[in-house]
Formats: structure tokens, sequence, C-alpha cells
């Protein structure tokens, strides 16, 4: 299988330009891979606010596809904080469930809640849940060029949106949650050598 390549309007990362200013995740089944729950007889998804306050640290870490995988992630949110990238999260989910659940995995310190965009989120909101629209305003309050930015999905038409308004790079996720390649695409886009 060959790796996945972040992609934009333009046919990919731009060349030339070393490194990303900002990646943008989202969390259900990007960063974290739903698992069904016998007990709630649904999926683990961050817009169940009942349901996900509730769950145990054990289902908390199965959901993010285990201890290993927390562990990769957490190396890649490190490869991207020491590249400079400032790194955020924006998803259809609650803010507090996606917020409880990285504190619970050991993964919240990569994302203060000021960088949390869920579906309650004021910012979200005004944009009509349009996560392309909320990063371009991210982008121009910080000063961020589209080739410098990065958006992560798995939602085609979340990077559809992303892609017509020529917003910044992005990568559509492949499977359920991000795999290793495309972790990998992610460190090669922020510098990180292969």
């Amino acid at each position: 299988m060959a790796a996945a390549v972040p992609g934009s309007p333009s046919g990919g990362l731009s060349s030339g330009v070393a490194g990303l200013s900002a990646v943008f995740f989202d969390f259900d089944s990007t960063l974290s891979i739903p698992q069904w729950l016998g007990r709630f007889d649904d999926f683990a998804v961050a817009d169940r606010l009942d349901m996900m306050l509730v769950l145990n640290e054990e289902e908390i870490h199965a959901n993010f596809g285990g201890k290993a995988r927390i562990d990769r992630l957490s190396e890649m949110f490190r490869c991207l904080q020491q590249s400079g990238a400032v790194i955020f999260i924006v998803s259809l989910g609650f803010t507090e469930v996606i917020g409880y659940h990285l504190k619970v995995a050991g993964l919240s310190s990569f994302f203060p809640p000021d960088r949390i965009y869920g579906q309650d989120s004021q910012e979200l909101r005004a944009v009509q849940h349009q996560k392309a629209k909320l990063i371009e305003s991210l982008m121009q309050m910080h000063g961020w060029r589209p080739a410098r930015a990065l958006f992560v999905d798995d939602s085609k038409k979340h990077i559809d949106l992303c892609s017509e308004r020529q917003t910044c790079s992005y990568l559509l996720v492949q499977d359920h949650g991000l795999s290793e390649e495309e972790m990998q695409a992610i460190e090669h886009a922020a510098g990180k050598p292969d």
C-alpha cells in the first residue's frame, strides 16, 4: 500500500515550503477509532455527550485504538510541536467530550482548551459547522499561508469544501482512524526526515 500523501487544490503540499505552521485534526475516526459499546448499544463518538462523559479509562483507551496507538499519536503531536506547528482539533463532537477523552488518554497537554473547537463552540457555530471556514478564520488571525497549513479529516464532505475553497493542504483519512502511513505523511509534511 502506498503511503498517504496530503493533497491540496494544487496537487499536493507545496514543494519548497519547509514545514507546517498549523495542523487541524478532526476527532472521531481520525484521532479516535470509535468502538462499539454493547452496554450503550452505540458507537463511542464525541457527539454522544452523556454516553461519552461516563466511559471508563479502559473504554477511552480502546476508543483511541489502545495504548500503543495513543503513544504513537503522542509521538506525532510532539514531532509537530517540535517542528513549530500549532495543532488544533476541529470536530462535530462536543468540546467537553473531546477535552475529557484527551485528558484520560494523556494527550491533553497537546491541545489547550482554546485549540479545541467542537460543535458547541461559538466559532464553529458561527460558520454553520463548516470546518474549512473556521480554519480560514484561524489562518487569517495568525497570518498562516495555505501552503503551510494542513487539515486532516475522515469526512469527504469536509475535505471537499476545503479543496473547493482552496483553504489549505488536506489529508483525507482513508480508514477508521489515522493509520501509521498517514501519521508518517503528516510528520514528513512537518519536516521530519524519512
